[in-house]
C-alpha cells in the first residue's frame, strides 16, 4: 500500500508538470500489478502433509540431472480442494509418465523451500512462476489413460522431429540442434553449453526472437507462393507461431518473441505501422499481468533487456562509431551487436558474476551462418519424416556448421579474458549499471555542444557506478555469512573462509564470485581427510593461503599437494597451534585446538 500511494503521487506529479491525461494508466497498472503479485506469492502448501493420495493429469514432463523424471502435475489440492500444480519427482526405478496422462501419485506434499543464504536457488520463486505450489517424491505412482489433447499431440511431434535429428546426427550436434530448433535442452552437454557461453552465442541455443523472425520469414515465403491476400496469410503465419511456442514448451522468452511478432502482423492485417518498443512494451506489460514473479526470471530479463537494448542503444552506438571513423560497411552490424549484448552485460553481471567479454565478435562470426542452420534444422526433421535418406544429405550441412560453431567457441574461450569476473547480485549496482546505458543513449543523440553538455550526465553515471562497485566489492564494515559447512568473512578487500569441505562447496565458489573474489585466505578446522580430495581442488584454486592444524602434518602437505596437483596457482600453507593469533580481514582471529586437531576460532575485537 506504501508503494501504491508513492506511485500515485508521482503519477500526479506528472500530470502537474507534463498535462498528460494517461499518466494514471500508470497508477492502475501499479494498483493491478499489486494484486497480481500477492496472487502469486500465496501458496496453498506451507506445511508438510504426510500420506497425500494426488490425483491429476500431467502438464509438462523432463528429467534431472540426477536422472529422476519431474513432471508437472495438475490436480485438486488434498486439503483446500483448489486446484493446483505440483511438481512430481519420480525416480529411474518407478514407473514414468508421460504427457497428459492421468496419474495417481502416494506420499508427502512438501511446500515449496525459500533460499536461505545469499546465493543459490530459490525454488519458492522459481516454482511460484509457474504456478507450482508443492512437490513430491511419490512412493507409488498409478497410471491411468493418456488425454490426447492438442498439445499432446504437438509434443508428439516434437518428439518426432527429435527422434530424426538422433537418427542423422552425431549425438553432441543432435543435442545442439534439438536445443536450438526445438527448445530441448535434456541431452545438451555442459561443457560444449559452456564453450557456447564463453563466446556469447548461448542464446541460439533458446528460442527467442531470431527463431521467430526466421519462422515468419519463412512461413510467409511460403504461404506468397500460394495465397495471395497477404492480410489472409497473416492469420495463418499468426497460427503457426503460436503452435511452435506451445510446441516448445512456451518459455518466457519464446513467448515474449510470439508476443511481439502477433503485434507485428496484428499491424499488418490492420494497416498500422510497426513500433520495436511499443510492441516489446505489450510483451512485457502481458507477461507480468500474467505472472509478476518473471520479473525475476534470468530469460525474462536477458530477452527483454537485448531488445530495450536494441531499441534505445542501436542508434547512439552507431553515432560513436561515427565518430570514431568506423567504416560504413561494418558500423550498422556492430551498433546493432553492441547495442544487444551490452544491454545484457548487466544482467549477466547481476545474476551470473561474470560477462562474456568477446560475445559481439562472437556473434558477428556466426550472424552469416545462424539464418542456415535454424531453416536447414526444421526442413531436416519435416524432411526426415518423410524421406529419411535426403534428411541424411541436408544433415551434412548442418553438422558442418555446428562444427565451424564449436570451434570457433573453443578459439575464443581460448583468448584471455574470455569471461571476465565482476561480482553482482547488488540491486543498486544494477541500477545504476542501467542508468549509465541510459545516459550513454541519451548524450550520444545530440552532436556538437549539446553532446558535450551531455556527456557530463553520462560522465556523472559512471563514477556513481564505479563507487558504487567499490563498496559492494569492499564493504567497509565487517560481514559474516554462515554457510552449511563455511563461514565468510569480508571486511574491505580482504575475506577469510573458516569451516572443513564436508558439502556446500559449490555455494561457496557462488558467494565468492558474487563479489569477484579470486584469491582468498582459508582457515580448515579439521585436518582434511583423503576422501576430501576433489571437494577441496573444487575450491583451492580460490585461495592463496591455506591455514591447517599442526598435528599430522606430512600427510595434510600430501593431500594438499595432491589436491593442487592440476593448478598451476601459487599457495601458501601456514600450521597453526593452540592459542595462535592471526589478522585477516582486519579483525584478530584466535585459534584453540580442540581433540583429533579439530579447531575453535573467536574473533577478536579490534
Amino acid at each position: 500500500m506504501p508503494l501504491f500511494i508513492a506511485a500515485v503521487f508521482v503519477c500526479a506529479g506528472l500530470y502537474r508538470v507534463y498535462r498528460y491525461k494517461p499518466v494514471a494508466i500508470f497508477a492502475l497498472f501499479f494498483l493491478v500489478g499489486a494484486w497480481r503479485v500477492e496472487q502469486s506469492v500465496f501458496s496453498h502448501t506451507y506445511d508438510v502433509i504426510e500420506g497425500v493420495v494426488f490425483y491429476g493429469t500431467v502438464l509438462d514432463t523432463g528429467y534431472t540431472a540426477g536422472g529422476n523424471q519431474r513432471a508437472v502435475v495438475r490436480g485438486s489440492h488434498p486439503s483446500t480442494g483448489e486446484r493446483v500444480r505440483v511438481m512430481a519427482y519420480i525416480r529411474p526405478h518407478q514407473p514414468h509418465v508421460r504427457l497428459g496422462q492421468q496419474v495417481t501419485l502416494t506420499g508427502d506434499l512438501l511446500p515449496l523451500i525459500h533460499r536461505e543464504n545469499p546465493v543459490g536457488f530459490n525454488q519458492f520463486q522459481h516454482f511460484r512462476a509457474q504456478k507450482i505450489d508443492a512437490t513430491i517424491w511419490p512412493e507409488r505412482i498409478e497410471r491411468g489413460e493418456v488425454r490426447r489433447t492438442p498439445l499432446v499431440l504437438l509434443r508428439e511431434f516434437r518428439d518426432s522431429l527429435a527422434a530424426v535429428y538422433d537418427e542423422i546426427l552425431p549425438p553432441r550436434e543432435s543435442a545442439v540442434i534439438k536445443s536450438m530448433v526445438l527448445g530441448d535442452r535434456l541431452d545438451m552437454d555442459r561443457d560444449l553449453a559452456d564453450l557456447y557461453r564463453t563466446m556469447g552465442i548461448f542464446h541460439i541455443l533458446s528460442i527467442s526472437g531470431l527463431h521467430v523472425t526466421v519462422l515468419m520469414v519463412a512461413a510467409n515465403k511460403l504461404l506468397s507462393l500460394v495465397i495471395v491476400n497477404e492480410r489472409r496469410g497473416s492469420f495463418i503465419v499468426l497460427g503457426v507461431m503460436i503452435a511452435y511456442c506451445l510446441m516448445t514448451g512456451a518459455a518466457v522468452a519464446t513467448v515474449r518473441a510470439v508476443t511481439m511478432g502477433g503485434v507485428l502482423v496484428g499491424a499488418k492485417i490492420f494497416y498500422r505501422d510497426y513500433d520495436l518498443l511499443a510492441s516489446v512494451s505489450l510483451a512485457g506489460v502481458a507477461l507480468l499481468l500474467y505472472e509478476p514473479l518473471f520479473l525475476f526470471n534470468v530469460g525474462f530479463q536477458l530477452s527483454f533487456g537485448a531488445v530495450f537494448g536494441i531499441g534505445t542503444l542501436t542508434a547512439p552506438v552507431e553515432r560513436l562509431f561515427i565518430m570514431l571513423r568506423c567504416p560504413a560497411r561494418l558500423r550498422k552490424e556492430l551498433a546493432f551487436g553492441t547495442a544487444a549484448v551490452v544491454s545484457t552485460y548487466i544482467i549477466f553481471a547481476h545474476h551470473f558474476y561474470e560477462i562474456p567479454l568477446y560475445s559481439v565478435l562472437g556473434n558477428l562470426v556466426i550472424a552469416p551462418t545462424v539464418t542456415i542452420i535454424l531453416v536447414g534444422g526444421i526442413l531436416v526433421g519435416l524432411i526426415g519424416l518423410v524421406f529419411m535418406p535426403a534428411a541424411f544429405l541436408l544433415g551434412g550441412m548442418i553438422y558442418f556448421v555446428l562444427q565451424f560453431y564449436e570451434a570457433s567457441a573453443v578459439f575464443f574461450s581460448g583468448l584471455p579474458f574470455a569471461m571476465v569476473l565482476t561480482g553482482g547480485g547488488s540491486v543498486v549496482v544494477s541500477a545504476l549499471g542501467v542508468a549509465v546505458l541510459c545516459t550513454f543513449a541519451y548524450a550520444f543523440h545530440g552532436f556538437g555542444e549539446e553532446l558535450k553538455k551531455r556527456l557530463r550526465y553520462f560522465a556523472v553515471s559512471i563514477a556513481l557506478l564505479v563507487v558504487a562497485v567499490f563498496i559492494h566489492l569492499n564493504p567497509p564494515q565487517m560481514q559474516l555469512t554462515e554457510f552449511e559447512n563455511y563461514t565468510v568473512i569480508r571486511r574491505g578487500a580482504d575475506t577469510l573462509v573458516i569451516g572443513a569441505p564436508h558439502g556446500g562447496e559449490g555455494l561457496l565458489v557462488q558467494y565468492l564470485d558474487k563479489y569477484a573474489t579470486r584469491r582468498a585466505s582459508l582457515l580448515l578446522t579439521t585436518p582434511p581427510h583423503p576422501n576430501d580430495t576433489a571437494r577441496l581442488a573444487q575450491i583451492l584454486p580460490r585461495f592463496q593461503t591455506i591455514y591447517l592444524p599442526a598435528h599430522a602434518e606430512g600427510v595434510t602437505l600430501s593431500l594438499m599437494n595432491e589436491a593442487f596437483s592440476q593448478l598451476s596457482l601459487p599457495y601458501e600453507v601456514v600450521f597453526l597451534r593452540h592459542g595462535d593469533i592471526r589478522t585477516k580481514n582486519n579483525v584478530n582471529i584466535q585459534v584453540f585446538a580442540l581433540p583429533m586437531g579439530r579447531f575453535e576460532y573467536t574473533i577478536l575485537e579490534e
